[in-house]
């Protein structure tokens, strides 16, 4: 394994490990390992079970660098961190949910529910005041997808036969393939789903249920509306800087950009401000805007409420929701980020996610086929 490849090895795997390590530490206060806690946030045993799963994760990112590096010699570099990172994705996982599990029975055995008042609370405003998406923040986004467009059909008619392959560090790697319409326009034509799924996961996120804690329903929900607006902001930057990256690629595959490492840098530059831009909202706002700074009054907002425990509806440490009662679609995940997951109980949610997987693996066969 050359330097290169050895430093690409290190970097993912330290990537992954330092990902999978703060986890924990971007979920919500009342949550641990995707378990509801109450009044057991404080419990010696919830230490204990944190402790235990970064030394787990930190563990297992070392023994897959060991690992990847010895199938290297036999695979090849990228076959072996391609199979090295996933399976240190799924050990990661599992340690995940093996704390889940721990937490589940710390839970039980100190009862951290005994005389808590259960409660679910709603904020009808949302529906009848909600939060407005700035849509003239996807102009970025679709003036880099039309000038990409222009500049393709400017180059079609002097497109070589065969096109690079976008291969290593100098995107020089691979085998040439037809200049088809499809492999020439395929940037653009991802520029423009970015776009309209950005569309759509913004319209869905913004009706879907709000996050309100019972015990500081007048705050959360306060905060949600700021995490809603900052949120909407994020998703328009990053559907731009992606698009800046595709146009980029689009570039390079019409051979308008050189071979070099240093194309390469400026290509992805956009993706990797998109990647700093989303720590900096996880670690300033947080999911449902639970980091954002009280206003005066509200640290002292106590309804003497707790949020009704349902961890019987989550699975996989708070990753699967489930609960066929309940008529969400879309729900936040118990999981550290700005992520949400379908409710696998509504049909609505089985059905449009089975269309969707339809509709991608369609497409990937056509891709294929052409």
């Amino acid at each position: 394994m050359n330097p290169a490849d050895l430093a690409l090895l290190l970097a993912v795997t330290a990537t992954l490990t330092a990902a999978w390590r703060a986890v924990p530490a971007l979920a919500r206060p009342e949550y641990a390992f995707g378990v509801a806690v109450a009044g057991g946030a404080a419990d010696p045993a919830l230490g204990r079970i944190r402790k235990v799963y970064a030394r787990n994760v930190i563990a297992l990112g070392v023994g897959a660098t060991a690992a990847t590096w010895a199938l290297a010699l036999f695979t090849g570099p990228v076959a072996a961190l391609s199979i090295g990172a996933s399976v240190l994705v799924i050990a990661d996982l599992a340690a995940y949910a093996f704390a889940s599990r721990a937490v589940r029975a710390a839970k039980a055995d100190g009862d951290w529910y005994a005389g808590a008042r259960q409660a679910v609370t709603a904020d009808l405003s949302f529906r009848t005041d909600p939060v407005r998406v700035r849509w003239r923040g996807l102009i970025p986004a679709v003036a880099v997808l039309v000038a990409t467009a222009a500049t393709g059909l400017l180059r079609a008619d002097s497109l070589p036969a065969t096109l690079p392959g976008l291969d290593g560090w100098a995107l020089d790697g691979g085998p040439r393939v037809p200049a088809t319409f499809w492999n020439a326009a395929n940037p653009v034509l991802t520029q423009a789903a970015t776009i309209a799924a950005t569309v759509l996961v913004l319209v869905v996120v913004m009706r879907a249920r709000p996050e309100i804690d019972a015990a500081r329903p007048a705050a959360t929900a306060r905060r949600y509306r700021a995490y809603l607006t900052a949120l909407a902001d994020l998703l328009l930057i990053v559907a731009a800087c992606a698009n800046l990256t595709l146009a980029g690629i689009a570039l390079r595959l019409w051979e308008l950009l050189p071979a070099s490492i240093a194309t390469t840098a400026i290509v992805f530059a956009p993706l990797l401000a998109a990647a700093v831009l989303t720590v900096r909202f996880e670690l300033r706002v947080g999911t449902g805007g639970h980091r954002l700074p009280a206003l005066p009054g509200e640290a002292a907002e106590d309804t003497g409420l707790v949020q009704r425990d349902t961890d019987r509806h989550w699975h996989l440490g708070g990753l699967v929701y489930a609960n066929r009662n309940d008529p969400a679609i879309l729900v936040h995940q118990r999981v550290g980020g700005a992520q949400w997951t379908i409710n696998l109980g509504n049909p609505i949610a089985l059905t449009t996610t089975a269309l969707l997987l339809a509709t991608a693996l369609t497409a990937t066969a056509l891709t294929t086929l052409t």
